[in-house]
């Protein structure tokens, strides 16, 4: 897909969604993976030491119409091997709509606009934005307090073929108090195709994570 037709796929993503939220809403969380990783730096194959993955995020939900929610994320992909070092984090920016919103169903689309910020082997700094498309679904057992949810952002376009995808359970440890601590667990998959400012990267990396969310 070349970078006219995403753009067109990115304003009809945007436009679709009309259905907000009832009302205001704000959470905010972490995720933490230990992961192995694979592929390539600097045009050579690596043997990446694993590392700690921490992600933190919040989401703002508001029933204005055609105005988007917003979901911000920051995730840690630092990398180390023999001989290299790469210092690199990840600002995620999804403004998304939930065309559909019922009390055990809700599905929302948008975009995500990726900012990544790197230093290669404490000498080189670099950064880059990229346009990924962006959707999640978060279902609740009717009955219960347990859900599951999916989460993807995907960029496939002139030569990114980055994703970030995630899938999982979650549990709402006091569903009866205003502010509600849910607890998350679930699998995540990830890969990093950056080349841009004599960088080239093209990583991946994949494993369980474990996660907590509070929402007012």
């Amino acid at each position: 897909m070349n970078k006219y037709s995403m753009s067109l796929l990115a304003a009809a993503t945007l436009v679709t969604g009309a259905a907000q939220a009832d009302d205001f809403s704000i959470g905010g969380g972490l995720d933490y993976m230990y992961s192995d990783m694979d592929g390539s730096a600097q045009h050579q194959n690596r043997d990446f030491s694993s590392n700690s993955m921490w992600t933190t995020f919040v989401d703002f939900r508001h029933p204005l119409l055609m105005v988007p929610n917003v979901n911000f994320q920051a995730t840690d992909m630092s990398s180390t091997a023999s001989g290299f070092d790469n210092k690199l984090r990840a600002y995620d920016f999804a403004f998304y709509y939930s065309p559909l919103e019922l009390d055990t169903l809700t599905l929302n689309t948008g975009l995500n606009f990726r900012r990544y910020d790197g230093t290669l082997n404490h000498t080189t700094d670099y950064s880059n934005d990229t346009i990924m498309l962006y959707g999640e679904a978060e279902t609740l057992i009717p009955g219960t307090d347990l859900g599951a949810f999916a989460d993807a952002r995907v960029a496939h376009w002139d030569g990114d073929h980055s994703h970030d995808w995630k899938i999982g359970v979650s549990y709402v440890v006091f569903p009866e108090d205003v502010l509600k601590f849910k607890v998350r667990a679930g699998y995540r998959n990830l890969r990093v195709n950056y080349n841009q400012d004599s960088v080239q990267l093209d990583q991946h990396l994949d494993n369980w994570f474990l996660g907590a969310e509070l929402r007012y």
